[in-house]
């Protein structure tokens, strides 16, 4: 089993758990294919796991204030979508009116944004009703966000097209 955990995103550490036999299969093959041991991001990592007792519970107030920011200001400016709560992470998956996921993509970097449609996260066109957005920003950047998307979605119910290829990530 992998396993994988970051108090603060962008460390890109993690940690095996498996039988001995294969940590030390997995031993013998990492030279030829590891970039080498992040010794300072693995030192970051112990500091914060350290102190996970005082530092977690001020994140995940502050990540509730984003969600719960985002989420009133997408009620605000979009009451036509679906935003629910969701039980973890740290992003909404809205379900849309109508299907224009790659519409809204396309056509948002002219509004300032940049979003991963939902046909992004599946196969044959799969979640053209569905945008994925994080609320892991600052609180203004999340309200200004609502309200830019909100142009974005007028633009396009008013037939406006974007010129822009869905971003890949967001």
């Amino acid at each position: 089993m992998i396993e994988h955990a970051e108090p603060e995103g962008g460390l890109r550490i993690g940690w095996i758990r498996a039988t001995p036999a294969l940590l030390n299969r997995l031993t013998q093959a990492r030279p030829g294919t590891d970039l080498g041991t992040p010794v300072l991001e693995q030192l970051a990592a112990a500091l914060l796991l350290d102190s996970l007792d005082t530092y977690l519970p001020t994140q995940l107030d502050q990540l509730r204030t984003q969600r719960r920011t985002l989420h009133t200001a997408l009620a605000h400016h979009l009451p036509e979508w679906t935003v629910p709560i969701p039980p973890g992470g740290l992003s909404f998956w809205i379900t849309l009116d109508t299907t224009i996921s790659s519409r809204l993509a396309a056509l948002a970097p002219d509004h300032g944004l940049t979003l991963a449609a939902g046909p992004r996260f599946g196969v044959g066109g799969a979640f053209e009703r569905h945008l994925r957005l994080p609320y892991s920003l600052p609180l203004e950047t999340l309200k200004t966000a609502a309200h830019q998307l909100s142009s974005v979605r007028g633009a396009i119910m008013k037939g406006v097209r974007g010129k822009h290829k869905p971003s890949a990530v967001a």
